[in-house]
Parts: structure tokens; C-alpha cells; sequence
């Protein structure tokens, strides 16, 4: 019966900051020709696949702490439901994942979407000594802005007749 599951983003409710799951279920997911508002949509066979999409990274900030999908992060969404419905789409990674019912029975029909959605290790790539000089070099431009605001501080106090001494 399931369809697909949906992770959605923290913050997206106010009654609740976790990452919510939204499982759609359907019971006739077979092929077969429906009218949808003006357009005919032919909908394949989907009895044995389960879509997965994780949408956590999707969203953006909403009355300071909370989350909200933009109309275009809704419509990729929407999209690509639909698309999977009529026709095989193709996984991407840390987004959505087609799986069979087989490959859930090898996982012991565990529906948790992160089993199936790949995720892309960005830290294998990573030039470890390139990174930390660019580190290096960004923390001595913060530290010297640090201390030119300070003596700039202790200027402005001194010229006012409140010298600070340290």
C-alpha cells in the first residue's frame, strides 16, 4: 500500500522541530488511465516500488526559527511525484530513490528512506592541507579585523575622556 515516503524538513511545523516523515499510501496502484482537471494522465504500474524522496535539505527560513518549502521547492516535489507515477525516473542522490519490493525484502522491508537515498560524502574529495591553509589564511583576516576593531574601540573611548587601560 505504500506509495512513498516523504522526509520532510526540521522546523517545518510549530508544534514540533523534528524532521517529520510523510508516508503516502494508495491501494490501487496499478496502470491505468486517469482524468486529472483537464489533462489525462497514464499512470504505469507501481504495485511493487516505493518512492523515497528526502526533502531535508529543501526549504527556506520562515519567522526566524521555522522552515517553508518555496513554490519552486514545491513544484520539483510535485514534479517528480508525478513523474515517477507515469513513468521510471531516475534516482538522485541525496533526493529521491525508485526501490523495488524486492530490494526492500533484502532489507528487510525496512521502510527508512536513508537505506535507499544515497548520500554523496563530500569530505572524501576534500584536498586536506589546501582546506587548511584557506582556514589559516581566513582566521588571520578575522583576527587582525578583531584587533583593528579593538584599537579602534579604545580610540573612540579615549578621544570621549574615558581612556580604557588594559
Amino acid at each position: 500500500l505504500v506509495e512513498a515516503i516523504l522526509v520532510l524538513p526540521r522546523n517545518l511545523f510549530y508544534t514540533t522541530d523534528i524532521s517529520v516523515t510523510l508516508w503516502i499510501v494508495n491501494k490501487n496502484k496499478k496502470a491505468q488511465s486517469k482524468k486529472v482537471g483537464d489533462e489525462t494522465r497514464q499512470y504505469r504500474d507501481r504495485e511493487k516500488e516505493i518512492l523515497f524522496m528526502d526533502l531535508r535539505q529543501m526549504g527556506e527560513p520562515f519567522e526566524k526559527k521555522y522552515t517553508q518549502f518555496s513554490d519552486d521547492d514545491i513544484q520539483k516535489v510535485v514534479s517528480t511525484y508525478h513523474q515517477w507515477q507515469t513513468k521510471e525516473i531516475e534516482n538522485i542522490p541525496e533526493f529521491c530513490y525508485s526501490a523495488s519490493l524486492d530490494e526492500v525484502a533484502k532489507k528487510d522491508f525496512s521502510l527508512v528512506p536513508s537505506k535507499y537515498i544515497e548520500f554523496v560524502n563530500r569530505d572524501e574529495n576534500i584536498d586536506f592541507e589546501e582546506k587548511m591553509q584557506t582556514l589559516k589564511s581566513e582566521f588571520a583576516d578575522l583576527l587582525k579585523a578583531e584587533a583593528q576593531s579593538k584599537n579602534d574601540l579604545l580610540s573612540v573611548f579615549k578621544e570621549l575622556g574615558y581612556e580604557i587601560k588594559l
